[in-house]
């Protein structure tokens, strides 16, 4: 079995999508930010056929959103960055994560459209590619470090501060401001330069629609 690392292409893979909208189809579930009810920016969203494993009940996917928003100038809002990211933090007690929501859906095959309003980002998939032998070599050369670069089920590539996450969620993918900044120029800068961290509820596979499927955090460089 070879070791994956994930890329971002133009080509639907099937195993989701970073940007864009959102494949479900029940408009009432979009989230609103709690303090301005303004709909939250899809930033992630993953299928059933990302992990090896059935994780997610059978024909849904888990999308992240979050409270991007952009400034007059351009760039991106700290104060909003700060709302949605747990950073400087060396615990996660009770997994509180801003606003940023990680939720199950049915996943349908024409995407919702998004309500008015609602910032997108520019769209890529989600693609596996091996790793090369000189990648796989700096992954496991020190159990302490990692490859820069997202990683199916992998480690964490950098952290600031260790976080000790329960036993119940496993990290799922990473995404820096580098590699969104690769196709979406006028993007860059979503994340501070920081790494955002996607983690899954092992328990979602007994959730229903709606239902949270893991949590969504931003480390700051």
């Amino acid at each position: 079995m070879h070791s994956l690392k994930i890329v971002f292409t133009e080509e639907d893979k099937g195993f989701g999508q970073v940007g864009g909208s959102v494949c479900m189809d029940d408009p009432g579930m979009w989230p609103l930010a709690p303090d301005t009810q303004e709909p939250m920016t899809p930033l992630c969203t993953v299928t059933e056929n990302f992990l090896p494993a059935k994780v997610f009940p059978s024909g849904m996917a888990a999308t992240v959103f979050i409270t991007a928003r952009k400034q007059r100038a351009g760039g991106f809002k700290h104060s909003v960055v700060n709302r949605y990211s747990l950073h400087e933090q060396a615990e996660l007690p009770g997994i509180q994560n801003g606003y940023a929501r990680f939720i199950l859906h049915r996943l349908c095959e024409e995407e919702l459209p998004a309500p008015p309003g609602t910032l997108l980002l520019e769209r890529r998939y989600i693609g596996f590619e091996p790793m090369t032998e000189e990648e796989f070599a700096e992954e496991h050369a020190d159990e302490d470090s990692g490859l820069s670069i997202s990683k199916q089920l992998g480690r964490a590539a950098w952290m600031q501060d260790p976080i000790y996450v329960p036993d119940r969620y496993l990290l799922l993918l990473q995404l820096t401001d580098y590699e969104i900044s690769r196709w979406a120029t006028e993007q860059e800068g979503i994340f501070l330069d920081g790494n955002g961290y996607i983690y899954l509820d092992k328990q979602a596979r007994r959730k229903n629609q709606g239902d949270e499927a893991g949590f969504f955090f931003v480390q700051y460089a």
